[in-house]
């Protein structure tokens, strides 16, 4: 057979290599539209971005509340395209692009169609879940990535009818790890479904397996050995419901489910449920591996919601296995309408024609995008009143508003935590402090807040800060109140500047709160 014809058959002919490269050609577009976005659409860095940027300039082992990984990711970011939003966010691009490709694997590996599998990628490109992963470094993303990779190699042997290999698992599992450690509750549904399909498997290998994985744990282990363990203080005051009120947020957290996969697509998901109790002893093992992952992680994220609060992006690495077993419910079984996807992808537009909106016009009310709008300004509101990187330091009480000003001040230097309200600790604990760094010396102390919380706490900050900053330095003045969003007329994102002059050697005492 000649090369030519090879290649047509491998290309034109095979329906899964047609499927292949269409998804592959979706996904360079949606990179090249998202490249696009972070350039031009004036979505700035949000607070955990900036925060992990932060990290990136000080590369370490570990943490204060998360693993290396992203810090890495962002570190290797901006050495290719510089301290831009670019250069923090780039690998995210590459996370987003490989993400559908994963699930259109895990699909093929679980035995689903080609048309099924290519549908599957394309859903997970195309959802809000998959917008958000491709657009903001998040530490979501790459474990997200190593999860879905874990359960194809999973899915592939048990659909072959194969026990799986633990050291192929455990090696996606450690590198998931090094971004987020949730993805250790994959040995949990691989332990209920050993038992149910490859029983016979050497307990051993598992141990092997799950020996190789817990190597991730090494380079937070060994940061948090000359750190007071603080990360894992961290971690189980989460999970105790942190310091804010402990409260249930059931609906609260079901209503963020809907948002990321869409909620048509998660009504159906939820009302697969049914056939899925019904033929769970039906379903192929790789099938029923999928499905019952998903719909385990979620009763369990709802049990745990109605009895404390639950962030909503806590289950988002169940979200590729629901996608591929709503593709086989949809295209494979034909237990339901396509409408379902074409809304679903619809519902996906309309949110990404609102993100342009709310990006090009930041004072409509209820801006979902607050908290990414504006830091632009920063830099000019400080310069406005002689803010000066070589002689000044800028300073706040929340770790969020000291990361932004590091990566939107001018000549990006690092700003210092001054924790004023005996809040919880955070990286900057266990960095220098201002008192070690700027003995005597002078600078900004900025506090910034949006509407309606700007107006109702503006008089109280600032009769409250210019008491409490006395304390450390020797005298304080307030500046001016700076809109970063909307005008002077009508401010909706605004900053509290004041001058700080001649920092004493007093510092806040250290929070014992995690």
């Amino acid at each position: 057979m000649s090369t030519a014809k090879t290649l047509n058959n491998l290309f034109v002919n095979n329906a899964f290599a047609k499927g292949f490269w269409m998804l592959f050609l979706v996904l360079a577009a949606k990179a090249l539209f998202i490249v696009f976005i972070i350039q031009t659409a004036g979505i700035y860095l949000s607070p955990d971005e900036a925060q992990y940027w932060t990290w990136s300039q000080n590369l370490d082992w570990g943490y204060y509340s998360k693993p290396p990984g992203i810090a890495w990711q962002i570190w290797l970011g901006t050495q290719l395209f510089g301290q831009t939003e670019l250069g923090v966010r780039f690998f995210a691009v590459v996370i987003g692009f490989f993400q559908p490709l994963a699930v259109f694997t895990l699909a093929r590996s679980a035995g689903l169609s080609w048309k099924a599998a290519f549908y599957s990628g394309l859903v997970m490109a195309l959802v809000p879940l998959g917008w958000i992963g491709s657009l903001q470094s998040i530490t979501d993303g790459g474990m997200v990535l190593f999860w879905t990779l874990a359960s194809a190699s999973l899915a592939a042997s048990l659909n072959k009818g194969n026990a799986p290999n633990p050291l192929i698992i455990g090696l996606f599992v450690l590198c998931g790890a090094l971004f987020k450690w949730p993805i250790y509750f994959f040995w949990i549904f691989y332990l209920i479904f050993r038992r149910e399909f490859f029983s016979s498997q050497s307990i051993f290998k598992f141990l092997v397996g799950v020996a190789v994985s817990l190597l991730g744990l090494l380079p937070s282990l060994f940061w948090n050995w000359s750190h007071d363990w603080v990360t894992f203080r961290h971690v189980a005051a989460i999970l105790q419901g942190g310091h804010g009120p402990s409260t249930s947020n059931a609906i609260e957290f079901l209503g963020a489910q809907m948002l990321l996969l869409t909620p048509p697509l998660f009504i159906l998901a939820v009302y697969t449920a049914i056939f899925f109790i019904k033929n769970f002893k039906l379903l192929s093992p790789s099938l029923a591996f999928i499905s019952g992952s998903f719909f385990g992680s979620l009763l369990a994220a709802v049990c745990l919601a109605t009895f404390q609060k639950v962030q909503g992006n806590w289950i988002v690495f169940c979200y590729p296995l629901a996608i591929v077993w709503l593709a086989w419910f949809i295209f494979d079984l034909k237990g339901a309408s396509k409408w379902w996807v074409k809304s679903g992808f619809i519902f996906s537009g309309i949110l990404i024609c609102l993100v342009f909106i709310f990006s090009q016009f930041p004072s409509l009310p209820y801006n979902p995008l607050k908290h990414q709008l504006g830091w632009d300004q920063l830099k000019i509101a400080l310069q406005k009143h002689g803010y000066d990187p070589e002689e000044h330091f800028l300073v706040s009480d929340k770790y969020q508003t000291t990361s932004l000003l590091s990566f939107y001040s001018e000549k990006q230097k690092q700003a210092y935590f001054l924790n004023l309200g005996k809040n919880r600790n955070n990286q900057f604990s266990y960095w220098p402090t201002l008192q070690q760094d700027f003995p005597g010396g002078s600078g900004f102390f900025v506090w910034i807040e949006n509407q309606p919380h700007l107006d109702r706490l503006e008089l109280e900050r600032l009769q409250w800060y210019l008491k409490e900053l006395g304390s450390y330095f020797e005298s304080v003045r307030f500046v001016a109140k700076e809109p970063l969003v909307g005008d002077e007329k009508k401010i909706i994102k605004g900053a509290l500047l004041f001058y700080c002059k001649g920092c004493k050697e007093a510092a806040p005492s250290v929070s014992d709160l995690y």
